[in-house]
């Protein structure tokens, strides 16, 4: 489909390339240094608006490498962690995408937090959680913050979740600040974030929006302040196993020289049982090599940053995996075991146009030299729920429009031709740009979206727990 004018304007922004450094420590586990950019900055004074270069950095980080894989959300979830053991923290294809956020402005407290296009609000661990989850890290004292009457219960689809008042304190991201931000104080939680050690704190929603009357995402509260010229953000992940690269977040337009061809736009979804305001596009179909899988024309897929799978219903998972030579099920953990070495590709369609991830991208070796891996195309126990982690966002650049009620996203395959880019420290921002930094955390992130349930009903999105806030006194 050919973009709207919109969609080419942004493609004119144009950003200046310096090589980025690396400082080698460990290779058990990597932090990428990643890059996010704003445009037109409502906020902001003009001395914040300077080049700004990023090193990547890579560390070390075994702070709890015995507590069980990662990938084992709970024993009836993905799969068990006697599959990974301890080895989920030598093999860096499994990271979180992370980044620092600044609350309150008396005194500032600085917070890294997920990244999430699967979520749509900003959640923080309190200095007032006394739940063993919230030892050990990082924690968010409310001094300069506006209590209000309400409370959320969020629970993700991987389980995992967090029970606090809501707060309204200034938000800075990168020297972007956005004031009267609604934030979840989590004084109660399961979020299970001690499993990235001591660093990470919650996570910040990108989602587009919530049908939570009065409840104001981060997004919303950007559009609503009109920060950027256009209303939209651009990823771009990169395979985490090539030395120096990572991935950059650009607010406010598009990095062109990221990938091939033109931006593919796709439409959200209005399938029914689609919940408004979550990141569903509607495939054409999906592919193991270069056989369509039959029965998924035109499903909702979910693209979202929070998740480092590819999810998918048991019976796609089953017809997936047939065409994946030496695939094998395993009814004990629902999960789904192949050669480590294999050609078989992972496919889907979009208006036409097929992108796929190879298929080292998409499994996990079990142990070091076994040669048996477990494939990350998983079945889950929601029924019909799809959805793209980043094994397939990594062979994509996605620009994600938030404007209200015209919220789509356009794709188009990533230049893999222009290796000498790596992480660049984007310099030579658009005129008022910021930039800040994204780490990219060793830990796995599996939500599947959010639910948040109160004393009001909640939705779900096909059987799924959907991103859903419902808000309780």
């Amino acid at each position: 489909m050919a973009l709207s004018q919109p969609w080419r304007v942004w493609e004119t922004s144009r950003i200046t390339h310096t090589t980025a450094t690396a400082t080698f420590y460990n290779f058990i586990s990597f932090t990428f240094i990643l890059n996010i950019f704003f445009v037109s900055p409502f906020f902001i004074s003009p001395s914040h608006a300077a080049t700004f270069k990023v090193s990547v950095t890579k560390t070390t980080t075994q702070t709890d490498a015995k507590s069980g894989s990662p990938l084992a959300i709970a024993s009836n979830k993905l799969f068990a962690s006697k599959y990974l053991g301890n080895s989920i923290l030598s093999n860096n294809k499994y990271l979180a995408y992370t980044g620092v956020i600044t609350l309150s402005s008396n005194p500032s407290q600085s917070f890294e937090v997920v990244f999430d296009t699967g979520s749509d609000f900003i959640v923080v661990t309190s200095d007032q959680c006394r739940d063993s989850q919230c030892n050990n890290i990082t924690q968010y004292t409310c001094t300069s913050c506006k209590r209000t009457p309400h409370h959320y219960n969020i629970t993700y689809g991987d389980g995992s979740w967090g029970y606090g008042p809501i707060v309204l304190d200034t938000v800075s991201i990168g020297g972007l600040v956005v004031h009267n931000q609604q934030i979840l104080d989590a004084t109660k939680s399961g979020l299970n974030l001690h499993q990235y050690g001591s660093r990470i704190s919650g996570l910040i929603g990108l989602m587009p929006s919530t049908p939570v009357s009065g409840a104001v995402p981060p997004l919303l509260s950007i559009f609503k302040s009109n920060i950027l010229d256009m209303n939209v953000f651009s990823v771009y992940l990169t395979d985490s196993l090539k030395k120096n690269e990572g991935g950059s977040i650009l607010f406010g337009g598009i990095d062109s020289t990221k990938f091939v061809g033109t931006l593919n736009q796709l439409p959200i979804s209005t399938a029914p049982g689609v919940r408004e305001g979550m990141w569903y596009v509607d495939a054409d179909n999906a592919f193991v090599g270069d056989t369509p899988i039959e029965g998924y024309t035109k499903s909702p897929w979910l693209f979202d940053t929070g998740t480092t799978f590819i999810s998918v219903s048991s019976s796609f998972a089953k017809a997936f995996h047939e065409g994946v030579p030496g695939a094998v099920y395993s009814a004990a953990d629902d999960i789904y075991t192949a050669p480590c070495m294999g050609n078989k590709t992972f496919g889907i369609s979009f208006n036409g146009i097929k992108y796929e991830a190879p298929y080292h991208d998409y499994v996990v070796q079990i142990k070091p030299g076994s040669p048996i891996c477990v494939s990350l195309v998983m079945p889950l126990p929601a029924k019909g729920m799809f959805v793209l982690g980043d094994p397939f966002l990594r062979q994509v650049y996605a620009v994600y429009d938030f404007t209200p009620s015209k919220a789509r996203i356009g794709i188009a395959k990533v230049d893999t031709t222009n290796a000498s880019l790596g992480v660049e420290g984007l310099s030579g921002n658009p005129p008022g740009g910021i930039g800040i930094s994204l780490v990219r955390s060793s830990r796995s992130q599996s939500r599947f979206g959010t639910l948040i349930s109160g004393v009001a009903n909640a939705a779900i999105s096909f059987g799924v727990i959907a991103a859903i806030m419902v808000m309780a006194a």
